[in-house]
């Protein structure tokens, strides 16, 4: 490992598919930063110098290298949806396959990676990774880990490759982050009798605000692109673990759910809110679909990563249904 480095020899390592997986191990930490969120982030003992620098430039001179250092974040951030976008253009030039687009959190984008061998492989694959594996269709994917459904909505990404791509479809999965990143402050003491009463009443205006900002993107994508099917889900049953910063321990250190069968409770409560909310919502669009996961991966240690994403094969049973979904509305019979 070469310490102090230059910006240019970091980046080019990051390019090259034969060092990616040893630079990122080498120089680079993944910290979670929320529920369904997460980055890689330089190590503390790592040095950048300018090109053709010296340490003690390097060093004294930092605030000027503040935004080198963040552009080589964002390299190794990106690396997944940088070789997500060449896997598109490459299927994309197979005339037969159907374009769609794809939008959303870390269940459609799991931002870590793992090492194996000289190579890098996602250490989690999510939903839109096996969309991509599937031979009928070219994925033009712009999920990111961590994402809010009122960023996505504000920043109009998504309209944007619409209108560049013509897909047939478009996949949403949003409102988790949202949602999960201020359930610790929603979590109360209760009674076991009934599982509402360990939730403030700011969990249902929550869910409202989260309906809002989808409502305002089916009105937006109806309008402009009547023909385009729109498909939406709501997550499953998520895992609640005693140690999970975000889910399980709020449950158990303020709400006191020290009993597993009741957070599994209060999960699927919860849960059924949500999904109902957004299915209701898009039941009167003829071209939005809503696809119900729940039950779909077993709320069971073995199927799940973490507490709140599924494992590969728990995100191969979520992501069959997104297929199915996708052959009855976009492929032809």
């Amino acid at each position: 490992m070469k310490n102090p480095i230059t910006v240019p020899e970091l980046e080019a390592l990051l390019e090259n598919e034969s060092t990616q997986a040893a630079t990122l191990e080498a120089y680079f930490e993944f910290l979670p930063t929320g529920p369904f969120a997460g980055e890689y982030r330089l190590r503390s003992h790592v040095q950048i110098v300018p090109e053709g620098g010296d340490v003690a430039a390097g060093l004294t001179e930092s605030v000027p290298l503040f935004n080198i250092v963040a552009r080589i974040v964002d390299k190794a951030n990106s690396l997944a949806r940088r070789d997500r976008d060449r896997q598109f253009e490459r299927n994309r030039a197979d005339g037969s396959r159907v374009v769609i687009v794809t939008e959303g959190d870390s269940w459609f984008q799991y931002p870590r990676f793992k090492r194996l061998g000289i190579t890098v492989s996602k250490e989690v694959k999510d939903v839109v990774d096996y969309l991509i594996e599937h031979p009928r269709y070219a994925v033009k994917s712009l999920g990111s880990a961590g994402d809010v459904i009122r960023n996505i909505y504000h920043l109009s990404e998504y309209l944007e490759a619409i209108e560049t791509y013509r897909p047939r479809a478009f996949v949403l999965s949003g409102g988790g982050n949202d949602f999960f990143e201020v359930f610790p402050n929603m979590v109360r003491p209760g009674s076991v009798d009934d599982v509402e009463s360990f939730l403030k009443t700011t969990w249902l205006t929550e869910i409202k605000v989260i309906r809002t900002y989808y409502e305002g993107m089916l009105e937006i994508l109806t309008r402009e692109h009547p023909d385009l099917h729109v498909i939406l889900h709501g997550y499953d049953y998520i895992m609640p673990r005693p140690d999970g910063k975000w889910i399980g321990k709020p449950m158990i250190d303020t709400g006191g759910l020290t009993a597993d069968k009741d957070r599994k409770a209060l999960i699927r409560f919860i849960m059924d809110a949500f999904n109902q909310s957004i299915e209701d919502l898009a039941r009167p669009y003829a071209n939005a679909h809503f696809i119900d996961v729940r039950g779909t991966v077993p709320q069971d240690p073995r199927f799940w990563h973490d507490e709140i994403h599924p494992n590969d094969y728990g995100f191969r049973l979520v992501a069959d249904k997104f297929i199915r979904k996708l052959d009855e509305i976009v492929v032809p019979a």
